[in-house]
């Protein structure tokens, strides 16, 4: 693909030069391994967060249902409205990126959905709970379109697959930690101050965000020139990696719009997340299904899957870059994740091997999500990279509402999850299939 739609590139550089090469530069391993310390783990607990407080209204379930009189529906109307608002601003929040920067946008998205999720304490029916749901997604959406901005200027598209996986452990961690945290509150903290377990649970795990986010004003880095925990030769190594990264890529959203490719990301998103979400706000349900257990018992036994999934995540994606193959790296774990959930209906009779199942289904889907979150990087670059991170980003949200919603009818229609479930894995087997018809020039080495 020629460089002729405004992809950046230094004064006097020729296509393929390497501006720095004959400067003492550092290793470039040895460079990003730094880069990798200083920027990721700060970013990973603050998605953490956001992604407890996305998610945590699964675990809320268990008393709220009763406690506001919602039906299965409106339960799961309500967790999916968190993605209408998330998608409405995935493009304007590109822009925003742009006009603002970084640092504000990721410390001003954790202010205000930190508030929100506080807020939410004090829902009292259906339509206060649809409204904040609706606010609380409207508060992220310039977060992770800011975060890929952000890794865009010091991570070329090689490399992303390992940070990305990185970065998105903060998922499963968010229910291998959040799941058990969510539940211990909900038991322990039940009747303080006249308030429910659910209402302390959105107290206690919004405060982190609001206290992130001040503090992300004070340490973001938003240029290479000014991160004064570079010497001057590694900063060099870094402007000469991204400037040769730039090379040939969509450097302005009009560009990148018209990139089929694109656009096939943009529904292997949908597909995927419509099993990804459906799964990740019904497994609290799914396993109080299998037996009389505590909210906290829920929550430990929900962990175990994320655990796994959050091994199994950074091994596919390092395996990845060691062999230099990428396109079923990113297929095949999502094709085993819809087996072992389908599996895993069978299995309701025996609730260990139903949780095993799940295990495999889990650690399948959020395997291809590091590995598939790598590919826009090798389309976009420059004012392109977050509008169109955006754009891919609306399949996902869009998919958060579609796949609650469709999980909350069947339930509410048939009385199990049962028939839900078959629909995810059909989603699945649809993303891997979509996945599978990439073209090879976006699925060369990792």
């Amino acid at each position: 693909m020629a460089s002729t739609d405004g992809a950046a590139r230094p004064p006097g550089m020729q296509s393929g030069a390497h501006p720095y090469a004959s400067l003492d530069a550092p290793d470039i391993d040895t460079l990003y391994a730094k880069l990798t310390r200083r920027i990721i783990p700060l970013i990973l607990v603050c998605y953490f967060f956001g992604y407890l407080d996305r998610v945590n209204v699964g675990f809320a379930k268990l008393q709220m249902v009763n406690d506001l009189q919602l039906s299965e529906a409106s339960y799961g109307v309500g967790a999916g409205l968190f993605f209408i608002g998330y998608l409405l601003l995935q493009i304007p929040a590109g822009g925003l990126v742009k006009r603002i920067g970084v640092k504000k946008c990721i410390a001003g998205s954790m202010l205000a959905w930190g508030l929100v999720s506080i807020a939410t304490l004090a829902t009292r029916d259906q339509t206060s709970f649809y409204a904040l749901r609706f606010l609380l997604g409207v508060t992220e959406a310039s977060f992770f379109p800011a975060v890929i901005a952000y890794f865009s200027v010091w991570f070329p598209s090689r490399r992303l697959s390992k940070v990305m996986a990185l970065l998105f452990l903060a998922m499963p961690l968010g229910v291998v930690i959040g799941g058990p945290l969510s539940g211990w509150i909900m038991d322990a903290a039940h009747g303080g101050l006249g308030l429910r377990g659910w209402q302390w649970m959105f107290l206690i795990e919004g405060l982190p965000a609001v206290l992130l986010g001040f503090y992300l004003l004070a340490t973001v880095t938003e240029r290479i020139d000014d991160a004064h925990w570079l010497s001057d030769a590694e900063k060099r190594m870094v402007h000469a990696e991204m400037a040769t990264e730039a090379e040939g890529k969509r450097a302005h959203l009009g560009a990148a719009l018209r990139e089929p490719t694109l656009w096939l990301l943009f529904f292997t998103s949908f597909l995927y997340n419509v099993g990804n979400y459906g799964l990740i706000f019904w497994m609290p349900t799914m396993i109080k299904a299998l037996g009389t257990l505590s909210n906290f018992a829920i929550g430990l036994i929900s962990a175990v899957p994320y655990l796994v999934a959050s091994i199994a995540m950074v091994a596919n994606a390092q395996h990845s870059v060691r062999t230099g193959e990428r396109r079923w790296h990113t297929a095949a774990p999502v094709i085993v994740g819809g087996v072992a959930l389908l599996a895993s209906v069978g299995m309701r009779a025996h609730p260990v091997l139903a949780v095993a199942c799940l295990t495999v289904g889990v650690a399948g889907i959020m395997s291809t999500l590091a590995m598939f979150w790598s590919l826009p990087s090798r389309i976009l670059a420059g004012d392109a990279a977050a509008s169109g991170a955006g754009l891919v980003n609306i399949g996902a949200a869009v998919a958060g509402f579609v796949g609650p919603s469709i999980m909350g009818y069947l339930k509410g229609l048939t009385g199990s999850t049962e028939v839900g479930v078959a629909l995810l894995a059909l989603a699945l087997f649809s993303a891997a299939a979509l996945i599978l018809a990439i073209p090879r020039r976006f699925m060369g080495r990792a």
